[in-house]
Order: structure tokens, then sequence, then C-alpha cells
């Protein structure tokens, strides 16, 4: 586990020195505080359910105009009490980067989930650990992904990797006003967090409006997964960005 985590984050600041020199000109942070409600927890990398209740999932981002980010993010049960031990109720901290190589989109970091006793680190958790590199074609833009997770003293679970092919593509109309964003992937998945060792398919749909230069609404969106036990969630939301 240090030594992946090493690895990450010497990768990661690596890059946001390269980054700083072509990121002049632009504010020093910028902030997107994101919520929005769901119909049920689906684990975002395998489809495992870990809440079949409604959830409020909220994010705080802070981005540093070289790329480098921390990240805030928390998944509240709308069923029982926030420290109850459900898997509905979490708190993820990251840090990692964002930018360009070249041509190429190119993304590292580090998460820590907090699950699922909120501030009982090192017991049931998870270190998540994940790389992406991505290429814009004409019609759509194709990014390979590796995600690693590795968990802690009782967590219950087994740790595991995923790596994956995705292929996105956004939409606009009305003068970019309302946009519909689509995204499908084939990923090859260890057995990570008590899934199954298997190929399988994740993606997601959904349509945004933009309703002013901050805030954008997230109407309806879907995130659905394909493989022996399939399952869909779907929500709604708001983004704000300063």
């Amino acid at each position: 586990m240090k030594k992946t985590l090493v690895i990450v984050i010497t990768a990661s600041l690596g890059l946001v020195l390269k980054a700083e020199e072509t990121n002049q000109n632009q504010h020093p942070v910028s902030i997107t505080l994101s919520s929005a409600v769901a119909d049920k927890y689906l684990f975002p990398a395998t489809g495992f359910a870990l809440s079949h209740n409604p959830v409020v999932q909220t994010d705080l981002l802070l981005t540093h105009k070289s790329g480098f980010y921390v990240d805030l993010w928390n998944s509240r049960s709308l069923r029982g009490k926030w420290d109850d031990g459900s898997l509905g109720n979490e708190i993820d901290y990251g840090i990692g980067w964002n930018g360009t190589l070249k041509d190429l989109t190119a993304h590292v970091g580090v998460t820590y989930f907090d699950e699922p006793g909120a501030f009982v680190f090192g017991s049931g958790d998870i270190l998540y650990s994940h790389a992406r590199i991505g290429k814009d074609f004409k019609h759509l833009t194709i990014t390979v992904g590796y995600e690693n997770y590795v968990t802690m003293p009782e967590s219950g679970f087994q740790g595991g990797h995923l790596i994956s092919l995705t292929a996105s593509k956004n939409f606009s109309f009305l003068k970019d006003k309302v946009s519909l964003a689509t995204s499908l992937a084939g990923v090859y998945d260890t057995g990570t967090l008590g899934s199954e060792r298997e190929f399988f398919v994740r993606g997601n749909v959904g349509i945004n409006w933009n309703a002013s230069k901050h805030i954008t609404l997230n109407l309806i969106s879907a995130n659905y997964f394909i493989r022996r036990a399939s399952d869909v969630s779907v929500a709604s939301g708001f983004t704000l960005n300063f």
C-alpha cells in the first residue's frame, strides 16, 4: 500500500511542476461544489449496491491552476443516522492532478474512503489509487484507466484492480444551454470489494442545463452496470463553479 501511495504522489507532483510552466494566466484556485440526490448508492467502480436507500451525495473540489486538486466527498443515507455504520454513509478525502500531456489528457490521484464508521481511521476503510490517460478524437473521447483498491483491517472486503477502456461523448443543444453527457466503458475486474472476477460494462447518461456561468443543473442522470448482477441508479442535482 505504501509503495503504491508513494508512486502516485510522486507522479502527481511531477505533473504539477510541468503544468506550472503553461498555466500562468488562470485564477490560482477554482472551487466546485456539487450535490445530488440518488435513488440508491451503487459503488461507481463495480456497481456493487452499498445502499438500497436514497442518498444525498455532495462534493467539494478545490483545483489549483496547475491541475493539482484536493477533494472532499460525502454520501449521506436518508434512512438512519449519519454515523450508524451503514455503507450509505461515507466520507472520502482525495488528492490528485488533472491536466494535459501534449495532446493527451491525464489524471492521477489517491482517495481515502472513510467508511462505514466515519472518523474511525484505519479500521474498515479503503485506499483508492487511480490513473487515466485520454485522447480527444473528432466524434468521441477514448480513455484508458487503471484503479487499485487496498483494504484496511476489518473492512470485510478484499482489494483488487480494475482496467477500463471508456468512450465518452457530450452533445450540446440550444446554444450550449443544454447538454447530453454519455459514456460507455468495458472493464476487467479482478474481483474488487466483493465482486466477481469478470469483464463487464458500465456507463452513464445525463441531461444538464447550464443555467448561468456558475450554475449547472443536472436534470437527470443514470449510472448503469451490466454484469452478472446488473443495476442502475438515477440521480438529480446541481453544480456550482467559482
